[in-house]
């Protein structure tokens, strides 16, 4: 008898034993509920820069000689010529809708001195163009 009760024992200490090592593995004890398997990681998509970002390499790129790069402007000599360019940060200009920016940027004001960038800058980047002013230069 004493050795039918050794042997329940010894076999359910193994039973649980094995139960134990299946729930720490990560193994599934419901045969219910296989586990799915793991699917592949997406590969990162490639990180685009932002919209204000875009804007600012390009206002550097184009607008800094006359505007500056903190968008204040004033008077710059371009080729000999005296220009007054405008001060983006003024009052007036955080005014103006931003289709009389695109405007500008795609025709220019030649008589102005402003040159116009339709074909340099897509309209996405003249968008960018005005985002970053809007939200970097004129909210200081």
């Amino acid at each position: 008898m004493r050795l039918v009760k050794l042997t329940v024992i010894f076999v359910f200490s193994l039973f649980l034993a094995v139960a134990c090592t299946q729930t720490e593995s990560g193994a599934n004890p419901s045969p219910e509920a296989p586990a799915a398997p793991a699917a592949p990681a997406a590969p990162a998509a490639p990180e685009t820069p932002s919209e204000v970002a875009l804007g600012e390499t390009k206002f550097k790129q184009y607008c800094t000689k006359c505007h500056k790069v903190d968008g204040t402007g004033g008077k710059v000599e371009i080729r000999g010529r005296t220009l007054n360019a405008e001060n983006l940060t003024s009052e007036k200009m955080k005014k103006d809708p931003d289709s009389e920016y695109i405007e500008t940027l795609e025709n220019g004001v030649i008589d102005e001195g402003m040159p116009s960038f339709k074909g340099e800058l897509s309209e996405d980047e003249m968008k960018a163009v005005v985002k970053y002013i809007r939200e970097k230069l004129q909210n200081q």
